[in-house]
């Protein structure tokens, strides 16, 4: 199993990502919101080993752009994924932040094969 992480403030969003990935060996940790307190489980060594993260475009009023952007100060370099229903917000920040865009409704064998390329 490769391990990632999807940090979505709707419980049935990341439901669904997890029923859509489980079958392709992937096992997703859920975080449901981008609250320090919540943000913290990052530091433990099952979510260290995790390969790649995906960010929902808003997570409880917090942008999830700020939040990779945060990530990556902090030196984290593993692949990440922006999921979300609106339009590519900003492809040159993106770009910067090496960020990738994951358009709902998502297609789980395309995601797997993302997740096993990018790990």
């Amino acid at each position: 199993m490769v391990n990632v992480i999807y940090i979505e403030d709707e419980e049935t969003e990341a439901l669904l990502f997890q029923i859509g990935l489980a079958p392709r060996g992937i096992n997703v940790l859920h975080i449901p919101d981008a609250q320090p307190e919540s943000l913290i489980v990052l530091e433990t060594p099952e979510y260290q080993r995790a390969r790649v993260l995906f960010f929902d475009l808003w997570i409880s009023g917090v942008s999830g752009i700020d939040l990779a952007r945060s990530l990556r100060d902090q030196g984290d370099e593993r692949p990440f994924f922006l999921v979300t229903a609106a339009e590519n917000p900003n492809p040159a920040l993106l770009r910067q932040l090496r960020l990738g865009f994951l358009q709902k409704p998502l297609d789980f064998a395309q995601v797997a094969d993302l997740i096993l390329s990018a790990a």
